[in-house]
């Protein structure tokens, strides 16, 4: 155990009614860490041992706000039914989503298809409301980008530095959502490729409006050109 992690797991355990069942190294205490810590010096004590502690708390705040937390878990979810936008701005959102991406999809033969529809240039649509999105296991273009989050993430973590496992397992399990997580942790990610500080930024809004999983490749067809979107507010 590193010294920060052994600063963390005290820290824990001083706003702790059960301080003698913290065990930093147990998974469980990573999730809602920062939930668990009341005291305000404590809190910036333990942000403070992550270098990137700033600008990860600047997103935190874009994140939390407009969010509910589930009742005696700690989830965030978005208030989908009061966050909404204009059909412009959810498929520029979309477009940026795809794009910022771009650079790390995994160029495989079995993603050949899908990175050519989209280097080929797309249009995005709202989908009419008769139109059924597609189940996430059939939904090939986010399947493609999912897969890209994932694997950027495992190639990128500083695996060197054991307290960082907090902060990884903390921002999983903030959301369940691994776009937000990666926007959360972007600022010690993003070491490769020269990709901009805005990378996640389009899927992190997208989760927050209901659309992280609702936009496809229409009648997931490469020929048609166009990626449908479908908000949630459009299914009443």
């Amino acid at each position: 155990m590193n010294q920060e992690l052994r600063l963390l797991e005290e820290i824990l355990k001083r706003n702790s009614e059960d301080p003698d069942s913290i065990d930093i190294e147990n998974e469980v205490d990573h999730y809602f860490f920062f939930d668990g810590i009341k005291n305000e010096e404590d809190l910036d004590e333990a942000w403070r041992v992550f270098d990137e502690h700033e600008e990860i708390r600047n997103r935190l705040l874009n994140i939390v706000s407009e969010t509910d937390s589930i009742s005696r878990w700690g989830y965030r979810i978005p208030k989908s039914e009061q966050i909404r936008c204009d059909d412009q701005e959810l498929k520029n959102l979309v477009s940026l989503h795809i794009s910022s991406l771009r650079p790390i999809l995994l160029g495989e033969d079995y993603n050949a298809e899908i990175i050519a529809f989209i280097d080929g240039g797309y249009q995005v649509e709202i989908a009419p409301s008769s139109i059924e999105f597609p189940d996430t296991s059939d939904n090939e273009l986010f399947g493609v980008l999912y897969e890209a989050i994932c694997e950027y993430w495992i190639d990128n973590f500083p695996y060197d530095k054991e307290h960082y496992e907090v902060l990884k397992n903390w921002a999983i399990y903030l959301t369940k959502c691994d776009e937000v997580a990666t926007y959360l942790m972007w600022p010690f990610l993003s070491n490769e490729k020269d990709l901009a500080p805005c990378t996640m930024d389009a899927g992190a809004k997208l989760w927050k409006l209901g659309c992280r999983d609702r936009f496809w490749v229409k009648d997931l067809d490469y020929e048609s050109k166009v990626v449908y979107v479908r908000p949630p507010w459009l299914d009443e």
